[in-house]
């Protein structure tokens, strides 16, 4: 929240209207725009993963006190930590495949080599997120694949631990994998925050290389201009009520 609050204090006050014919008449505006759009989506994917990582801690202390003092209906309790962790890991990879997707367009659309980097970065962390539950399912002997949702190949591989090493070991499966979605969650969010800083150094940038523009342009008008009527005085007016 505070680096998207910083780049909209640095640059939005700085941005003018395009004039006809300027850089920004002809695309630069539509640029900008689209820049503020990409930081405040990140910014709100930014907090879903921040509640995200709320939750996988609030996880890992549920899952070391069930192996310390283990209580009530262990089937419910396997159950809601696995649909829970299975909402977490899916609505992440959803964020990452959006994150992609809006960079990709973004790089075609205004020719970014930047955009099109961070696309290529946020493809690696989906892919990386998915060959983790990959790789567990087939130390386990099983294969992803086989199954329809990560929530489904998470229950076969908790009752797969289950079944040979009881619920402690169940419970260890499940930490290994909190703790693997924490870690995955932590690389995302960092990832988004890179961007959000790349994008708002870019506007900066940009916008004074158009105040440069926009001085040398008044400048230009300044020297052109008759004496007569640089002499001339400014007409009072009275004061108005305003914001």
């Amino acid at each position: 929240m505070k680096t998207i609050l910083l780049i909209l204090v640095l640059v939005l006050p700085s941005i003018q209207p395009a004039r006809a014919g300027s850089v920004a008449g002809t695309g630069g505006g539509l640029e900008t725009t689209q820049i503020l759009n990409n930081i405040q989506l990140a910014n709100s994917y930014a907090q879903m993963l921040t509640q995200y990582q709320n939750e996988l801690m609030q996880y890992e202390t549920m899952i070391k006190n069930l192996a310390a003092h283990p209580s009530g209906d262990m089937d419910m309790t396997f159950n809601t930590l696995i649909s829970n962790q299975a909402r977490v890991m899916a609505g992440s990879k959803d964020i990452g495949s959006t994150m992609t997707r809006v960079d990709q367009d973004f790089a075609g659309q205004f020719q970014s080599t930047t955009a099109a980097t961070f696309a290529d970065k946020f493809r690696g962390w989906t892919t990386h997120s998915s060959d983790g539950l990959k790789a567990m399912m087939l130390n386990a002997g099983a294969q992803r694949e086989n199954f329809q949702s990560d929530e489904d190949a998470l229950k076969a591989l908790v009752e797969k631990n289950r079944a040979s090493d009881g619920n402690l070991g169940a419970l260890k499966t499940l930490g290994e994998i909190n703790a693997a979605q924490l870690q995955e969650s932590m690389k995302l969010r960092d990832l988004i925050s890179q961007q959000q800083v790349a994008e708002g150094t870019y506007l900066a940038a940009k916008n004074s290389q158009g105040q440069a523009r926009r001085d040398a342009e008044q400048q230009e008008l300044d020297n052109t201009m008759p004496r007569e009527i640089k002499s001339m005085p400014t007409p009072r007016q009275k004061s108005k009520t305003t914001w």
